[in-house]
């Protein structure tokens, strides 16, 4: 099949790019992130997701929800961000990344847990 021969072809492509593109639209400058506190198979308690990706100017909304009986910190310094999420419950966190680079996300309770990253682009 070629495409000279098939114009409506085109049409469809056309439409499905605009179907796809619809779908996958963010609403630039938001970032709403749901994370977890889990343990893995091998007994490690994290936040997961670990990273979290977000462009300079970006509002970030976390909501932190700690599965476990006890209470769980999720600090990220660079952004002044230090909060305590007590056993089963679950805390909101807001902010604006106004800097872009690597920053530390860590359990300011329990430095032994895994940390992750905000990775926050120009």
């Amino acid at each position: 099949m070629t495409v000279r021969h098939r114009p409506h072809f085109l049409a469809l492509l056309a439409a499905a790019c605009v179907l796809v593109g619809s779908a996958l639209t963010v609403r630039a400058g938001e970032i709403d992130l749901t994370v977890v506190n889990i343990e893995t198979p091998q007994g490690v308690k994290i936040w997961e997701p670990t990273s979290v990706v977000a462009r300079r100017g970006d509002l970030i909304r976390l909501k932190l929800i700690n599965r476990h009986a006890d209470e769980h910190g999720y600090e990220i310094p660079a952004f002044g961000i230090k909060e305590v999420v007590e056993g089963n419950k679950t805390k909101d966190v807001v902010f604006m990344a106004n800097k872009s680079g690597i920053f530390q996300i860590k359990c300011h309770l329990h430095p032994a847990h895994v940390v992750g990253q905000l990775i926050v682009l120009d």
